[in-house]
């Protein structure tokens, strides 16, 4: 009969350790941008069939006062701009393709990842309401340092998206240390939208 109940508790313990197990694998699951993209674009296209007002409950457009960048290596950078309402708030839902944000080098602030979250507490939440909001950007489709997404619970509003092209210049021109001029470089204007420039004032 002893046998029997050490038997049965053995069973438990490991059966108890298998859940423990499976639920820190769920726990730790990788966010994928595109995957999760299109289950946002499902559900925005579900309540257009069922209302005629939509929520989306994320931020619209592409920046916001603050910007946590991810590079391909898990790196992780910050910078801020300056709060302007209708990039954050009202951008419209056609806004397909980024504007030139003016990003530098020196904007780029790069965060040791074992106090990522103290540093946003201390640099978002302590600003007005309605500029507690965060962008996450990726250089990949997947994110695997989910541990970042424990201070979005407690944010107005956030995004996740992958980097822009300008970002992911004025990163390169970051980690390599390089002097830096947005007008040296080669833009694919079909992936942002340049200043204008007057045509006398354009380079030859």
């Amino acid at each position: 009969m002893t046998r029997i109940f050490i038997g049965f508790v053995i069973c438990f313990f490991l059966l108890n350790c298998d859940k423990k197990k499976e639920n820190a694998t769920v726990k730790h699951k990788d966010y994928i941008i595109s995957f999760e993209d299109r289950k946002l674009k499902k559900y925005a296209d579900s309540l257009k069939k069922n209302s005629r007002k939509i929520i989306f409950p994320s931020i619209k457009g592409f920046y916001c006062q603050n910007q946590l960048l991810i590079d391909k290596k898990g790196n992780l950078f910050f910078y801020q701009i300056e709060y302007i309402p209708k990039i954050c708030g009202s951008t419209i839902e056609t806004d397909t393709i980024p504007y030139l944000s003016n990003l530098k080098p020196i904007d780029l602030i790069k965060l040791p990842p074992s106090s990522v979250n103290d540093f946003l507490v201390l640099n978002i939440l302590s600003k007005r309401e309605n500029e507690q909001r965060l962008i996450i950007a990726s250089q990949n489709d997947t994110i695997k340092n989910i541990s970042i997404f424990s201070f979005t619970n407690k944010l107005k509003a956030y995004k996740i998206r992958r980097t822009t092209q300008e970002e992911d210049t004025v990163l390169k021109y970051k980690k390599n240390n390089e002097y830096y001029n947005y007008e040296d470089i080669k833009w694919n204007e079909d992936r942002i939208i340049l200043p204008f420039v007057k045509p006398e004032l354009q380079k030859k």
